[in-house]
């Protein structure tokens, strides 16, 4: 009996450790913890210096005409296929090199359906687009994202013919606006 009545308190001495560490490591106040990490961590390394102005207008055109390939989908589908991530991929290589360039992805559709529908099929496109380049490393504010659904895209010439090939051009994410 007085066996378990000493291995109790050493438990409830034990537990009010680890309640009383485990409230300090976590919030950090009064105990110098935070303290001591901030002064290990090392300085960040200096800002690049800025490229040249030459070398800026090489990289606005190479930036347009990389991120100027659509990314097609197949019918009633917003799945990425491997040349769709072959895109992407260089897409998301000129963006980490252009860290100050915004995009604007609109999703289309086709012009079969509803308008409703086409709509939140051209979103889950520019979507899966967008999240492809965000798990890639692209910080997703600098992705933004619409759908037409079948209406006309400002500025890009969709098919009008009434027929499947003409119908799997139209179904896309564009990359429509690019700024520095």
């Amino acid at each position: 009996m007085r066996f378990n009545k000493t291995l109790m308190g050493l438990s409830v001495l034990f537990a009010g450790i680890l309640v009383t560490g485990g409230c300090a490591s976590t919030n950090g106040a009064g105990s110098g913890t935070q303290s001591n990490t901030t002064e290990s961590t090392p300085a960040p390394a200096p800002a690049p210096a800025p490229a040249p102005e030459t070398t800026t207008t090489s990289t606005q055109s190479d930036v347009e005409s990389t991120l100027s390939q659509d990314i097609t989908y197949g019918f009633d589908k917003s799945v990425l296929t491997s040349d769709d991530r072959r895109i992407l991929k260089k897409d998301a290589a000129i963006l980490n090199a252009n860290p100050t360039v915004h995009v604007m992805i609109a999703g289309h559709a086709d012009e079969r359906g509803t308008d409703t529908y086409n709509i939140v099929l051209g979103q889950k496109r520019a979507k899966a687009a967008m999240m492809y380049l965000v798990n890639l490393g692209i910080q997703k504010n600098r992705i933004k994202i619409v759908s037409y659904g079948k209406r006309s895209i400002p500025g890009y010439d969709l098919c009008s013919d009434h027929n499947e090939q003409c119908w799997s051009k139209n179904r896309v994410a564009h990359f429509m606006k690019i700024t520095m």
